[in-house]
């Protein structure tokens, strides 16, 4: 995971230093004083966005039953688009931690999730008019799920224990597409649309420790399994982006 947010980073910084050489280099007309030149389409414009789905559902009270299943993971997106030829990179980073515990008295179970998503992308950017914009891609994916419930119970004659412990590791790539509306200048909405394939494996660990009467009993068991999926997802997904 390091090396690809590493080449990430470089690839960003790569891909300024670009466009700021083909911006600053150009040579100078004689008698034309350097801060007298306009730019125009040479340097770079850069897109920040953030899923607002959550958003819509609460503005327009929006119940489960009537919208569509959100299978895009990419809560953030950024993005560096050369001006004059529209070519550019884009990363997309998902994140989700959720620890949960439920006691009656009796049982008690807690559940820890914590899952990453990470996309790396060249694209292709086209201005359709002054408000529309469109692109298409490709990008490499890196998945991480680790999540662990453990659950104990008590009685007047027994306890028990038991504990998941689940890892997922995935790599994949694929084609994506976006379409996005400038609002103003500088502030857009956007969907997007893509077909990843993601293949890796699974691990889980299960513990499992029984009390009765003073004899203890523990057993533990361990399973592997190769994971492949081909996803679709449809432009349901929705992003507040900011130019700058």
């Amino acid at each position: 995971m390091k090396k690809l947010l590493i080449a990430a980073l470089v690839s960003t910084l790569s891909f300024q230093a670009l466009a700021q050489t083909d911006d600053d280099d150009r040579p100078v007309p004689q008698g034309v004083q350097p801060h007298m030149i306009k730019h125009g389409q040479n340097g770079v414009d850069q897109y920040v966005g953030v899923q607002m789905n959550q958003l819509i559902k609460q503005v327009f009270n929006f119940s489960n039953s009537t919208t569509s299943v959100n299978n895009n993971p990419y809560l953030f997106i950024y993005s560096i688009n050369l001006r004059n030829s529209g070519w550019g990179l884009r990363v997309g980073l998902g994140y989700n931690y959720n620890s949960t515990t439920n006691d009656d008295g009796i049982t008690k179970t807690t559940s820890n999730i914590n899952d990453m998503q990470f996309r790396l992308g060249i694209e292709k950017a086209f201005k359709l008019s002054d408000k529309w914009s469109a692109g298409v891609g490709i990008d490499g994916l890196y998945n991480t799920n680790d999540d662990k419930t453990t659950s104990a119970q008590n009685t007047a004659l027994d306890t028990s224990a038991s504990s998941v412990h689940t890892t997922i590791g995935s790599i994949g790539y694929g084609a994506q597409g976006w379409l996005r509306y400038n609002i103003t200048k500088n502030i857009l909405v956007g969907t997007e649309s893509s077909f990843y394939y993601t293949t890796g494996k699974q691990q889980q660990s299960t513990t499992t420790t029984s009390s009765s009467f003073g004899n203890i009993n523990t057993t533990i068991s361990k399973a592997s399994n190769n994971l492949s999926s081909g996803v679709f997802s449809m432009p349901v997904v929705f992003y507040l982006m900011v130019k700058f």
